[in-house]
């Protein structure tokens, strides 16, 4: 077992040392955005909860109260039908608009947490989708005398060769259960990502083949003018977020900025840094720790959009990504020729500095998530956002020759003063750090010994997902509030 910590920590004067007013307005910019992000996000949940009592407001106000409470039991069944239809259409709505890169909620929640929230509710849309169409045959079937599976298996095939637009929905209902079980664990692993990918763009073409029956003669849609205004409202409004945010900014944005390869250079072994360069990069708001989707316009990088972070903070004239040779696209960038023009979508994430309220700053990275901590570092030095000292970065990795950006950590550190640990070894089970890393005892415990005053810092990580659950647990349990640690997850 081998194990190393180095620590490094200038003893010369700082060449552009902080300031403590700067260090001040920085943390009370970070407060008021902390504020802001807070009553951005009850407005947004607000909405959200909303959308969903108005939709059953809408129901018991047109009629579904009596057919609930009085109707026969073929008028409620069909009732509950009803309702689950129209809450699956609002909840299906509400994850295109968290899957639509707006950029308010990602400042609220960062891209990760908004799809996280967007795959829970696909996990309730589905099957209240189910429960719909279940409810709608076995209703319709009672009512017409029909009894047992037979007489709903008859009316569902009544039902589906009735007209074009139950046709198109029950096309829309099988695409929502492909979706859904693709989106299992283990079938996610099976099928890639670029295959799981188009498969829940079909997710739009569901929602456009089940307008047609849900604009029908009779609809609960079309109940009233007030409420099919609200229907359409809703459509035109999500149908524009995605148009907006996920189509029309990167296709403008890109040709505004006419991003193109400047180098490529090869950091270590399998790991290699783009560097782009383009036109009023200053104008462009993005901030270290975010990340883009990029797409090379080469053969066999063109159709795969990844989200690598940048590895330098923005200075207005250049990019750069710092990409590890883990599949045959990633690997494929070392091939990239200068001149190779750039599609680049974003920026997304809440990994930044913006929500920093605290003096103290915790940077723990391991293997190629350094490349936005070693960003966020660059942004710290450069603005002076941060006293000598007051930036503690560890680098954690299973040997010496997986430390990218290494001597780039190393030199930022020293020309402000911080300190920097690098923490190599092979991996303990349960453990974020190598054997004898700390001492002895909890991961808790051992880093709150290499890291003085831990439970004071305002922590960021970027590693490995099982490693950063690690550090999350482990930095908790050491006094850190949750509100002060921040991360973001590319998992899919």
């Amino acid at each position: 077992m081998i194990s190393c910590v180095s620590n490094t920590m200038t003893s010369q004067r700082p060449a552009h040392p902080g300031t403590s007013e700067r260090v001040r307005r920085a943390l009370g910019r970070g407060v008021a955005f902390r504020r802001r992000r807070q009553r951005l996000a009850d407005l947004l949940e607000a909405l959200a909860l909303a959308t969903l009592l108005a939709v059953v407001a809408q129901f018991l106000v047109n009629g579904g109260s009596h057919d609930l409470l009085t109707g026969a039991a073929g008028d409620r069944l069909t009732a509950v039908g009803r309702l689950t239809g129209l809450v699956a259409m609002d909840l299906l709505l509400v994850q295109l608009v968290l899957a639509a890169r707006v950029p308010w909620v990602d400042r609220v929640y960062g891209l990760d947490r908004a799809l996280k929230a967007h795959r829970v509710l696909g996990r309730v849309t589905v099957p209240l989708v189910l429960v719909h169409v279940g409810t709608i045959v076995v209703g319709a079937a009672v009512g017409d005398g029909r009894t047992g599976p037979g007489g709903a298996l008859r009316e569902l095939l009544a039902m589906v060769t009735g007209g074009d637009d139950l046709l198109m929905a029950a096309i829309a209902t099988l695409l929502l259960v492909v979706i859904a079980v693709t989106s299992v664990q283990i079938a996610r692993r099976r099928l890639g990502y670029e295959a799981w990918h188009v498969v829940h763009l079909t997710a739009y073409a569901a929602v456009v083949l089940s307008v047609p029956h849900e604009l029908s003669l009779g609809s609960d849609f079309t109940a009233s003018p007030w409420t099919r205004a609200y229907w359409w409202s809703l459509w035109l409004l999500v149908a524009g977020s995605v148009l907006l945010w996920r189509v029309a900014l990167p296709v403008v944005r890109s040709a505004r900025h006419g991003l193109r390869v400047d180098r490529v250079v090869e950091e270590s072994d399998g790991v290699w840094s783009v560097v782009m360069r383009g036109r009023h990069l200053d104008r462009l708001d993005v901030r270290a720790g975010q990340f883009f989707n990029w797409r090379f316009v080469t053969p066999g990088l063109l159709l795969s959009a990844h989200p690598w972070s940048l590895s330098a903070a923005p200075d207005g004239r250049s990019l750069r990504i710092t990409v590890r040779g883990l599949g045959d696209h990633s690997a494929a960038v070392r091939h990239l020729k200068p001149g190779t023009f750039v599609l680049a979508e974003g920026p997304y994430g809440a990994f930044t500095t913006r929500a920093r309220v605290r003096r103290h700053v915790l940077l723990i990275a391991a293997g190629i998530g350094v490349t936005p901590v070693r960003a966020l570092l660059e942004e710290l030095v450069r603005e002076g956002h941060a006293l000598p000292g007051d930036v503690h970065v560890l680098y954690r990795a299973d040997a010496p020759d997986q430390l990218p950006l290494h001597g780039e950590l190393e030199r930022l550190a020293d020309l402000a003063g911080h300190r920097l640990q690098t923490l190599v070894g092979p991996p303990e089970v349960g453990s974020l750090l190598p054997a004898g890393a700390g001492g002895d005892g909890s991961d808790a415990s051992r880093l709150a010994r290499l890291v003085p005053g831990l439970a004071g810092h305002e922590v960021y990580l970027c590693g490995p997902p099982a490693w950063m659950s690690l550090v999350h647990r482990a930095v908790q349990r050491a006094g850190v509030p949750r509100t002060h640690i921040h991360d973001e997850r590319f998992g899919w």
